[in-house]
C-alpha cells in the first residue's frame, strides 16, 4: 500500500499554524482538534516546520514554565520530516521508526499533500494482516475439504 492510498482514506486534512505562535496556544489546539502535532507554515503557505507533543515535552523539560513564552518557531523541528505519496507504508514506517518521528508531511512536488502519523499507517498494516489471517485461513479450509 502506499501513502497516497492512506491519505485517500484518512484525508488531506493538516492543521497548520503561523512561527509566531505562542507556545502557549498549541496544547489547547492539540485538544480541540484532537491532534499531536501542527504544520509551521510560512506567509506563502510552505511547511517549514511542525510542533508536536514531543518537542513541546521537551521544551518544557529543557526550559520550564519560560517554554510559554516562546513561540512555535522556538521549538519546532525543521525541516519537517516527510514522505512522498508514492512511498510504500513499510517504508515509512522504517523512516519514522529510524528517525524516532511520530509525524511525517506527505510532500509531492514541494506542495502539502497530507500529513501521516505512526498509528495511521500501523492501523493499515493491521488491516493489511488480518485480511492475510483471514484468506489463509479460508484456503487451509478449502484445502482441507479436497
Amino acid at each position: 500500500m502506499r501513502i497516497s492510498e492512506i491519505l485517500d482514506i484518512k484525508g488531506h486534512r493538516v492543521e497548520t499554524t503561523w512561527p509566531s505562535r505562542s507556545v502557549g496556544d498549541i496544547p489547547r489546539l492539540f485538544v480541540n482538534r484532537n491532534i499531536a502535532s501542527v504544520v509551521v507554515i510560512d506567509a506563502g503557505g510552505r511547511p517549514v516546520g511542525i510542533v508536536t507533543d514531543r518537542l513541546l515535552i521537551r521544551a518544557l523539560a529543557e526550559h520550564g514554565m519560560d517554554t510559554i513564552n516562546f513561540t512555535a518557531k522556538d521549538i519546532m523541528e525543521s525541516p519537517p520530516p516527510s514522505c512522498a505519496p508514492t512511498e510504500s507504508v513499510a517504508h515509512v514506517l522504517d523512516v519514522m521508526t529510524e528517525k524516532r518521528v511520530r509525524h511525517m508531511l506527505v510532500m509531492d512536488n514541494a506542495r502539502m499533500q497530507g500529513i501521516v502519523s505512526i498509528g495511521d499507517l500501523v492501523k493499515h498494516r493491521l488491516r493489511d494482516a488480518e485480511m492475510e489471517t483471514r484468506v489463509l485461513r479460508d484456503a487451509v479450509m478449502t484445502w482441507r475439504r479436497l
